[in-house]
């Protein structure tokens, strides 16, 4: 897979989660839904929440720009 940063060859690998406390969450904002404003943003953003459980999900690390992208499932 090719980097979306600098378009390098990335190296494919996993990602685990390694000690996950529970009480932590994760959400996916698309950049339209975060440039609502005042009340009607806060509770009208769509927001997608993503799995918690990070048991070997696919990833690819760009050594260039010392990034990783991670395939992780939609909890929809």
């Amino acid at each position: 897979m090719k980097c979306l940063n600098c378009g390098r060859d990335m190296v494919p690998g996993s990602v685990e989660g390694v000690n996950q406390g529970g009480g932590a969450f994760y959400e996916f904002t698309a950049e339209e839904e975060k440039k609502k404003k005042g009340i009607k943003g806060f509770f009208s953003r769509e927001r997608i929440p993503v799995s918690t459980t990070i048991m070997d999900q696919p990833a690819w690390y760009c050594p260039n720009c010392k990034r990783i992208l991670m395939w992780m499932e939609a909890k929809e």
